[in-house]
């Protein structure tokens, strides 16, 4: 049997989960072509494989798949897997969704049988099959353009955010990877030219104590090697302890998922923090010596025209212009099918029907004035690609001062700092910039 596996876009990373589907069925009856086209766009003739694996991630790389695949001539059987697998599914019945590639759903789709020694947790991806990884996200500050790996600690997540995908696929639940799979992916990888390695897990403390043995185990190994993790507010506070440790281990940035000030639709998102809560997980961050990327989702149906203004109010009062990213303050709630949100009594009576081109339920503003200020934002952030970050944010922030009639930057000089970030600056539950910016001018909302 001769399949094809194809990723579209994964956060400028090495879509891994291509290569443990392609380990699981590593056999002399299977053959595997793989194929990236978020970095090579080949001629292929599809019907010439017997099988088509789609990776649907995140909606934009659900968006591509779709528009890859119209008005090809496919092979008898096609499958998605991913957080947004059942998106794709809704969209063209004949695509099988595979929820979970650890059981024998897939085994029974293809009718080929497993390689009996492989095990998710304990697999050490053949990453050889993608591209050289020089061809995905660096960490750049200004001076350094340095390549960049990614690895994940576990599968799945423990908790239940409204707005995020991936409870709607694990329910909660979530899996550790074995310590030694880890080491050894990041060996690779480093092999391979990585200087800095970026933990994809959806919170690096869903366990803390196995994070920091893997991060120990890292830098006793990789002493040189510098990392970046994604923690929710909550667990910076709950797990201080922990997160205290991470600077000497080499963690050298946290991106974490603030959201909005506003309180009411924090609760909406069940994102179990409060306002009050990011000037905490900032000031922990800056006692750690670890920089904090906050990322936004400032526009949702209960949104209120002063939610940008303090989202503001908070980035200057902490320094924080340099780890914004300035699409950040465009950020639309997207609500896609199967969606916990959607059960939310608090937003029902603004959320619209559902709309299969855009794979996502249209909504509307309680405060329509907030939409207005999305716009000009967007638009502003659109008009002007080739200004730096830091003119960015300003022109922005300007944007609001006048929308809002609310005075937010001082007349003090503002001392801008390179800091490290990825070259890569969509984070889930976000925006893209370069792919929304080059490709995507809808201004829709994307995850």
């Amino acid at each position: 049997m001769k399949i094809l596996l194809t990723s579209f876009y994964d956060l400028g990373k090495q879509p891994k989960i291509i290569a443990e589907i392609a380990d699981k069925y590593s056999t002399s009856h299977v053959e595997f072509d793989c194929i990236d086209f978020s970095v090579d766009n080949p001629d292929l003739s599809l019907d010439e494989y017997d099988a088509l694996g789609i990776y649907a991630p995140m909606h934009t790389a659900t968006v591509l798949s779709i528009e890859y695949l119209r008005n090809k001539k496919l092979p008898d059987k096609v499958f998605t897997f991913g957080l947004y697998g059942s998106v794709l599914e809704d969209f063209n019945s004949s695509i099988k969704h595979i929820n979970n590639i650890e059981d024998g759903e897939l085994d029974t789709f293809l009718g080929i049988n497993k390689n009996l020694e492989f095990s998710l947790k304990n697999n050490i991806p053949n990453r050889s099959i993608f591209p050289d990884i020089s061809n995905y996200a660096h960490l750049v500050d200004g001076r350094n353009n340095l390549i960049a790996g990614s690895v994940e600690t576990t599968y799945g997540c423990k908790h239940s955010c409204t707005h995020c995908p991936i409870p709607i696929t694990f329910n909660g639940s979530f899996k550790t990877f074995s310590i030694e799979k880890i080491v050894n992916d990041v060996s690779n990888q480093v092999d391979s030219g990585a200087q800095h390695i970026s933990f994809n897990d959806p919170d690096f403390l869903n366990g803390p104590v196995h994070a920091l043995k893997v991060l120990e185990a890292l830098n006793s190994k990789f002493p040189s090697i510098t990392y970046d993790a994604t923690i929710k507010v909550e667990h910076i506070i709950k797990y201080q302890k922990y997160f205290m440790q991470l600077s000497s281990l080499n963690m050298i940035f946290v991106i974490s998922a603030f959201e909005t000030t506003n309180d009411e639709v924090l609760t909406l998102l069940d994102k179990k923090h409060t306002n009050e809560d990011l000037s905490m997980a900032i000031e922990l961050s800056q006692k750690a010596n670890i920089d904090i990327r906050p990322t936004w989702m400032p526009f949702s149906p209960l949104a209120k025209l002063q939610d940008l203004p303090n989202i503001i109010k908070l980035i200057e009062s902490y320094k924080l212009r340099e780890t914004v990213d300035p699409i950040q303050l465009t950020i639309k709630l997207l609500v896609p099918k199967h969606s916990l949100i959607l059960d939310k009594t608090a937003v029902k009576k603004y959320i619209g029907e559902y709309d299969k081109n855009s794979l996502s339920y249209k909504w509307a503003y309680k405060h329509k004035e907030v939409e207005k200020l999305q716009q000009l934002l967007f638009e502003s952030l659109s008009n002007n690609p080739d200004l730096d970050d830091h003119h960015q944010y300003l022109d922005m922030v300007n944007i609001i001062e006048e929308f809002s009639d609310t005075k937010l930057l001082s007349t003090s000089e503002y001392n801008f700092k390179n800091v490290p970030k990825l070259s890569e600056t969509w984070f889930c539950c976000s925006e893209p910039s370069k792919i929304q910016l080059d490709r995507i001018k809808s201004n829709t909302a994307l995850i």
